[in-house]
Parts: structure tokens; sequence; C-alpha cells
């Protein structure tokens, strides 16, 4: 088994990630949920690019809306729990990505 595969391995046994496929399961059988993340997903995208674009009234409009869902989304604390466990993923493939960066850049310099 390479480095690669180990690493995938890795991950797809560790408690966190278990529980997080199983909360997608969950989640992607109730319609309502779907959409309140998918809204807050393309609300989130607006509010990047409308900060780009330096649109601060548009900014705060959105954050508004954000707001909001996410006050509707408290009322499923699977959902909390997945967004938490979205976090940890996101911040362990950072780090993946950050090592494997400075690895490439390593041996190019070499």
């Amino acid at each position: 088994m390479n480095s690669k595969d180990k690493l995938i391995q890795d991950l797809k046994n560790e408690p966190y990630v278990k529980r997080l496929n199983e909360i997608e399961l969950i989640i992607d059988q109730n319609e309502e949920i779907k959409e309140l993340l998918n809204k807050k997903k393309d609300i989130s995208k607006k509010i990047v690019l409308a900060r780009k674009l330096g649109l601060k009234n548009t900014v705060q409009s959105y954050q508004i809306e954000y707001n909001e869902i996410d006050e509707k989304i408290a009322n499923y604390p699977l959902v909390e729990e997945y967004m938490d466990l979205l976090d940890m993923a996101n911040n362990d493939l950072e780090l993946m990505v950050n090592y494997i960066e400075e690895k490439i850049n390593h041996k190019l310099k070499v």
C-alpha cells in the first residue's frame, strides 16, 4: 500500500469521518435540511463575491439572510454536528495540502 492509499484508508477510519458519513446519509433523506444547506452554500458564495466587488451593503444584506438560515439550521442538532465535523475535516485537509505543498516545494528547490 503506497502512502496515498494509506492516508486515504486512515482518513476513512477516523471516527469523525465515519460520523460525518452517517450524518450525511440522514441529511440526504431530509429535503428541508438539504434545501437549507444549499441556500447557505449559495449565499456564502454570494457573500464572497460581493466582498471581492466591495459591495458592503450587499454583503450586509446577504449576511442577514445567512444568519437567518443559520437560525433555522440550529433547529436540527445533527446539522450543527455535521457542520462542526466538516470544519474538522476541512482543517485536516488544509494541513495535508500544506504538508504536500511543503514536500513538493522542498523537492523543487533541491
